[in-house]
């Protein structure tokens, strides 16, 4: 008997056999995916059957009275949410297209939970679409089978109200899909430049400039964001496949100085799911700062390598 495949597995499976099929229709303005019409149409058929019993009601009122420039409001709000769902659907498909590139370059740093909603919602894989007032699109995702009388019933009782109150899943706005992390190819790229600079540099006699380099790096992180640092600790920065990463290094054991949080002295976390927090990556670029800094002294030929980063650089540069 064949074993059977988890809800994660399916979702992530059938996301990449979807992407297959986008093609040049999602740049399309006109195009709305199969999977949200019906969502679409059940929640402008309902605004506009409310819209219509405004307009019936407003003219019972003077244009002065409380009730009458109420009842205009709710009718402008209505207009606001289809110009709204306008929005959302270019959004989606926009992010679907997204997430399709994104995948070929997608980096180690990613969160498993980001990459399971991403192919869950950007795959079309999502449980059920809920539409609120303002017209913005809430997706129901759940890693689990949402099969029992218990869960049919919420999955109903969210599509109307877009409330969920269940063990299993939880509700993720268009709006706030995390992002993917790709491949730092700018900051990959500025090692490589601090590389050829420090070669140079020692060849010409001139001193190692620690601080200047520690700045340089950290400068370049912060300004490209969180996710570069992600990537960064974990990519091969010698860029030849083989290189291990920051992150691999770190988990199985580097220098004491790499433990410690640079900014408080209290000890880090062992493992790395901190360094995948984008919450952490101002603690991370620091350490990646002085991790690639220590690099370029070995390569100047005044620190001691721990890794083989700097001896890949080394045979890199030297010709």
């Amino acid at each position: 008997m064949a074993e059977k495949i988890s809800k994660h597995a399916r979702v992530i499976s059938n996301s990449m056999k979807f992407l297959d099929g986008v093609d040049e229709s999602f740049s399309n303005p006109k195009y709305i995916p199969e999977s949200i019409q019906s969502s679409i149409n059940n929640y402008i058929r309902t605004s506009r059957n409310t819209f219509d019993e405004l307009t019936s009601a407003e003219y019972q009122y003077d244009k002065a009275s409380d009730e009458h420039i109420s009842i205009k409001k709710e009718k402008e709000h209505i207009a606001k949410s289809f110009i709204t769902i306008k929005s959302q659907v270019d959004k989606y498909k926009q992010g679907i297209v997204e997430f399709k590139n994104a995948i070929p370059q997608m980096n180690k740093g990613t969160q498993d939970s980001n990459y399971f909603i991403n192919s869950a919602v950007n795959g079309n894989q999502w449980d059920e679409l809920h539409i609120d007032k303002d017209g913005n699109f809430n997706f129901l995702v759940s890693p689990e089978d949402l099969v029992n009388a218990s869960g049919q019933d919420a999955r109903g009782k969210f599509v109307e109200t877009g409330g969920w109150e269940e063990e299993n899943g939880g509700v993720i706005k268009l709006d706030d899909i995390p992002g993917i992390i790709q491949e730092p190819y700018g900051a990959k790229n500025h090692v490589f430049k601090l590389a050829e600079k420090t070669k140079v540099e020692k060849d010409s006699g001139k001193p190692f400039d620690d601080k200047w380099t520690y700045n340089s790096v950290l400068n370049n992180l912060t300004d490209a964001g969180p996710n570069s640092a992600i990537g960064m600790a974990f990519t091969d920065l010698a860029g030849d496949s083989q290189t291990k990463s920051f992150a691999e290094m770190y988990e199985e054991g580097m220098k004491e100085e790499y433990y410690i949080h640079p900014d408080t002295g209290e000890d880090l976390p062992k493992g790395l799911l901190w360094m995948k927090d984008p919450n952490n990556a101002d603690v991370l670029s620091k350490l990646l700062s002085r991790y690639v800094t220590n690099v370029m002294k070995d390569m100047h030929g005044i620190g001691e390598s721990q890794s083989n980063l700097a001896s890949e650089l080394i045979k890199k540069y030297s010709k």
